[in-house]
């Protein structure tokens, strides 16, 4: 890409691993104008005015900026920092998050032009006009995009680097749209669920593998929506296999027919991740949030797949929703937890711009947060301080439990409990209580929590804790031991128990698989 570009597209990603999937398909529907753009991306570490100074150095007569709920208050700063410095600048926004309530926000007052929508031959357009200098009739200030037709579109899977293949997550797409109408989540605005031509498709693929890709985050909302799709898909991949290869896709739980299920199964060890949303077990919530929810169906099919395959099964719950209280939220996660996904999240609830669900907030008491991410903060069911130890929660099962660190250790905290629920929300309280923090505990300071919590307040046998950290610490050919450790140290090698909703997932950090929710 040339240091100086006319049109250069900004991306501010929530961490270096991810790559700006959105900002690349509209780039690579410039058509004519592709040759004089470019694309710059940032993490949420860089300061505002060196991302301004880099994107400046461009050169740029058009600047357009990705407005996202994890990085609207970086962006909002640098387009201040860009009119100021640059007034003349054609300023464009884009994204979700400005996409709906958008005369409401502090940046659309920098902006010249705001995108809704899929933006990929709106952009184009938008830049041929605004280069044009004999052109005098601007568009207004807000286009609203229609969906695209994805037959018309370029894909934009060439534009991943080398450094792209080698290091960072690849998002591909299978087809845009979903026919559900969770009101929680922005797909439910488009039920239409329309397919890329699969020519085309494959053969993008194809060439992705040949250069290198092997971890491919699929973002399709309904993979299993039509199951002979997904059939040519695995198909596909299984065909071309490579070692370390791994496909993450969304998945419908309660559309697992006996054809699909055995093709899974098929499928090398470690090649497949699902994304499997609960959200809830509460049926008057589900309800309520047009949430469709087959219970025993769901409970079956999960079965299935901790049994008959090797899948990674990655299955969130939503806290904070209408009319769920604390109660029913741990039961749900008790039986969630009872199927054994090796990865459980556990999300608060946001008010996302545009999302249906809003329009519980007055009846069911909902109050978020008013600076993004827009977090819940209480309910009628949920107080705010009930809420702040479910965020906590949170983040400690992520600590102890998702990480994989503690294998072995981690059950100790629920055993002999009846919920795990309750035994973790106690574990995650005696934590918060000795360190005031959720962030920046160190490994080593976090196993001595852990060897406190459970020798102390569980009073289980030392010698057992011990044992047990000491094999979690030496897992993953771990060489810094701590000395107070080595006389419990036992071969690495051992054989995780059973059972745990933990069984697998160290194996999914060695071989680089993907941990991530947008």
């Amino acid at each position: 890409m040339s240091s100086s570009s006319s049109i250069v597209l900004i991306a501010f990603n929530a961490r270096y691993a991810h790559t700006a999937f959105g900002a690349r398909y509209l780039l690579a529907n410039l058509g004519d104008l592709k040759e004089q753009s470019s694309l710059l991306e940032f993490d949420l570490t860089i300061q505002p005015r060196t991302a301004v100074e880099k994107i400046l150095a461009t050169n740029p007569k058009v600047v357009a900026l990705g407005c996202y709920i994890w990085n609207i208050d970086l962006v909002t700063q640098v387009a201040s920092l860009l009119k100021t410095v640059r007034p003349d600048l054609k300023l464009v926004l884009g994204g979700p998050e400005i996409s709906f309530e958008t005369e409401d926000q502090e940046i659309f007052k920098y902006a010249d032009h705001v995108i809704c929508g899929e933006g990929e031959l709106e952009f184009s357009q938008l830049c041929a006009t605004l280069l044009d200098d004999s052109n005098i009739s601007l568009p207004t200030k807000i286009i609203y995009a229609d969906p695209v037709d994805l037959a018309e579109i370029e894909l934009p899977y060439d534009l991943y680097s080398e450094t792209d293949l080698a290091h960072r997550i690849l998002y591909v797409e299978t087809s845009r749209g979903c026919p559900f109408r969770c009101e929680y989540c922005m797909s439910s605005l488009d039920s239409s669920v329309r397919t890329f031509p699969k020519e085309k498709l494959f053969s993008a693929f194809e060439t992705l593998i040949e250069r290198g890709a092997r971890i491919f985050k699929f973002v399709d909302r309904t993979f299993n929506l039509d199951i002979a799709f997904s059939l040519e898909i695995m198909a596909f991949f299984k065909a071309r296999y490579q070692s370390g290869m791994m496909l993450h896709f969304e998945m419908i739980p309660d559309r697992l027919p006996d054809l699909l299920l055995e093709a899974i199964s098929a499928l090398p060890d470690g090649m497949l991740q699902f994304e499997i949303g609960i959200q809830t077990f509460n049926p008057e919530v589900a309800k309520r949030i047009k949430r469709p929810l087959n219970i025993p169906l769901i409970e079956t099919n999960m079965r299935r797949l901790r049994a008959e395959t090797s899948v990674h099964i990655h299955s969130d719950l939503i806290a904070g929703l209408p009319g769920e209280d604390l109660d029913s939220f741990a039961a749900g996660f008790d039986r969630l937890f009872a199927l054994q996904p090796q990865e459980i999240q556990l999300g608060i609830l946001k008010r996302l711009r545009g999302a249906p669900i809003d329009r519980h907030s007055q009846g069911w008491g909902m109050v978020y947060a008013p600076h993004a991410p827009y977090e819940i903060l209480k309910t009628n069911h949920i107080s705010f301080e009930q809420m702040q130890e479910l965020s906590r929660f949170a983040r400690f099962w992520n600590l102890t439990v998702n990480n994989g660190q503690f294998i072995q250790t981690a059950p100790l905290i629920w055993q002999d409990e009846e919920s795990v629920f309750g035994a973790f929300m106690k574990w995650s309280n005696w934590l918060y209580s000795q360190t005031n923090s959720t962030a920046h505990i160190a490994l080593l300071r976090f196993a001595k929590f852990l060897i406190r919590y459970l020798v102390e307040v569980n009073h289980l046998p030392k010698k057992k804790v011990l044992e047990a950290v000491a094999a979690d610490y030496q897992r993953g050919n771990r060489t810094d031991l701590p000395a107070f450790l080595k006389p419990y140290a036992r071969s690495a090698d051992l054989e995780i128990a059973a059972g745990t909703a933990l069984s697998s997932r160290q194996a999914r950090h060695q071989t680089k698989t993907v941990k991530e929710r947008v």
